[in-house]
């Protein structure tokens, strides 16, 4: 369980990484450039231990050598804030989706980014796939090995010489780790298995700060709980390490209505105590895969560059508009303040429910009259609503097949991750906003209630604003001239019509 060496790799735009911030060419990505970041990729070398449960009781099986990637995003020395936010890469095409979340926040505040490479699969894809001259000496032999690869990379980032931060390693003093989907699950295991107590620093200080975990619903089966290694049993339905209990760092879970439905075992109460700091937001008008997003990672791209066939996502009905990114971007600065200062996030309310189960075979999320959800963290297109927003979708026929690397089973299973919306009769939106300034004042109302309690940054308001004043109501004439442009807002308001974005 020892980290031995890293070394550092060649990243140009002739030799980009996968995962690289940006390609041009493509229209995809995040400009670096103009924010002062630099991009890294390192191997790292080391030993890991394996695991499984076995009969309830977590127990290691062996001890084996592996080589991962680790890629860095930094700010220059001067503008580096000491935090750290870090994301074991996602099995899909080993995608980035903490900061395909969280990059305004980051390269806004000067936090450094890493990620790390942790999926046995996904390893052997990208050393005989991929890039067989870049990542050949890629090795991860077993599954189980993840949980140490990962913490074994997070115990040395505070380490000058061992650190994939280099020269800023005597710098950090917070590091927060964060997954999304299949990588905030993988948060939940690395918390209640014992991980965040194996990997310490050398005084016994934890080596993360804080965790959020994302999307991910604790009582889904194996995709809530991810089993330890290829031969683990899943854990049971009614396992209490599903839920999050006490530890010695805040946690934060934000899911859509999607993981919603099915995280009820899971659920606890928030809590500020010392031992047991803990916040659960359930965000209105939100789905798992958010379209708004796709253009920001690059490595769908990368890998139709290489002549892979890489499915496309379509749906037959509208994309959804909701940003669930900018709550989770509040909720990151509140994770940070609370990790920092000791200052407690706000408390929200649940979600509510019509009854224990719906026709789908779980429970029913209770709606308004206009379709949207009751409770949780009221979203400005909710509370101003202009459409019903719902949580699944259906596939175009052709579309929307399961990838190959991180397989979902069929198109229908991946399109009901994806969220839709239908827009509101024009007599809804007539009794609802005689005017144009009735809808923009209600818009505004509600953002401005979610900034001041910090469930909203000031910069994403501004973002969320500019768009309503450019929405079109079918029932008024058309609206003023578009406002200016946020700055800085690279790659996450590319527009959802397709995977392709504009250039940023």
């Amino acid at each position: 369980m020892t980290l031995h060496h890293l070394r550092e790799l060649d990243v140009a735009p002739a030799s980009p990484p996968l995962g690289t911030s940006r390609l041009p060419a493509d229209g995809v990505g995040v400009d670096l450039g103009p924010l002062g970041y630099r991009e890294r990729e390192f191997l790292a070398a080391g030993t890991a231990g394996e695991y499984r449960h076995r009969d309830g009781v977590l127990e290691q099986t062996g001890e084996q050598p592996y080589v991962t990637r680790v890629l860095v995003r930094t700010p220059p020395a001067e503008r580096f804030n000491g935090v750290v936010l870090a994301e074991p890469l996602h099995p899909d095409y080993d995608t980035a989706l903490t900061w395909q979340t969280a990059h305004p926040w980051i390269t806004d505040t000067g936090a450094a980014w890493v990620g790390i490479t942790q999926d046995h699969r996904m390893a052997g894809v990208m050393r005989e796939a991929f890039d067989t001259d870049r990542y050949g000496e890629l090795s991860i032999p077993a599954a189980g090995l993840r949980w140490d690869v990962v913490g074994g990379i997070l115990a040395a980032l505070r380490t000058p010489g061992r650190s994939a931060l280099a020269d800023l390693a005597d710098r950090v003093r917070h590091v927060y780790l964060s997954g999304w989907s299949n990588t905030g699950s993988f948060c939940r295991v690395f918390l209640r298995d014992g991980f965040h107590e194996r990997h310490r620093l050398a005084g016994g200080a934890p080596a993360v700060d804080g965790y959020l975990i994302g999307i991910s619903s604790g009582a889904a089966g194996a995709a809530g709980y991810p089993p330890l290694s290829d031969g683990s049993e899943v854990l049971p339905a009614d396992d209490p390490r599903r839920t999050i209990g006490p530890a010695d760092v805040p946690v934060l879970e934000v899911l859509s209505e999607l993981e919603s439905e099915t995280h009820g075992p899971a659920l606890r109460e928030d809590s500020d105590a010392p031992g047991d700091r803990y916040r659960l937001y359930q965000v209105a008008g939100t789905s798992h895969d958010n379209p708004n997003l796709w253009p920001v990672l690059t490595n769908r791209t990368q890998f139709r560059r290489r002549g892979h066939d890489v499915p496309v996502r379509r749906i037959v009905e509208r994309l959804s508009d909701a940003r669930l990114d900018a709550v989770a971007r509040a909720a990151y600065a509140l994770l940070h303040r609370w990790a920092s200062t000791g200052a407690p996030p706000p408390r929200v309310e649940r979600f509510l429910f019509t009854g224990p189960e719906g026709p789908a075979g779980v429970p029913e999320l209770a709606r308004d009259g206009h379709g949207n959800v009751l409770g949780g963290v009221r979203t400005p297109w909710v509370e101003a609503p202009v459409a019903a927003y719902h949580p699944h979708s259906t596939p175009v026929p052709g579309y929307c097949a399961p990838s190959p690397w991180a397989p979902m089973g069929t198109p229908e299973m991946v399109a009901w991750l994806i969220g839709h919306m239908t827009p509101l009769p024009a007599a809804q939106l007539r009794a609802l906003y005689p005017t144009r300034q009735d809808y923009l004042d209600r818009y505004e109302a509600a953002c401005a209630r979610l900034t001041g309690r910090g469930l909203l940054l000031e910069r994403d308001a501004r973002l969320l604003l500019s768009r309503a004043r450019d929405r079109s109501l079918p029932h008024l004439p058309a609206g003023p001239a578009p406002s200016p442009p946020v700055p800085h807002d690279k790659g996450a308001g590319a527009p959802a019509s397709s995977e392709k974005g504009p250039r940023s």
